[in-house]
């Protein structure tokens, strides 16, 4: 849970930054769920990536062998 915490204040941090205060409420909306479409999608892949990963390996791995974790 304190990823995402930092996630969020982080992305907080981005749009202050970038579009400064004289940005409207909805430029300020439109950036930072932008920023947060990109997170989630970083997300999906790092799992996507991680799955195939696991896969190659338990592929390698003889049919009677026991995987401990």
């Amino acid at each position: 849970m304190q990823t995402v915490l930092n996630t969020a204040a982080t992305i907080e941090n981005l749009v202050e930054v970038t579009l400064g205060a004289d940005a409207s409420a909805r430029e300020k909306f439109m950036l930072r769920e932008s920023l947060n479409n990109l997170v989630r999608l970083a997300r999906v892949e790092y799992k996507m990536e991680m799955q195939t990963s696991v896969d190659k390996i338990l592929h390698m791995l003889p049919d009677r062998a026991t995987l401990v974790v």
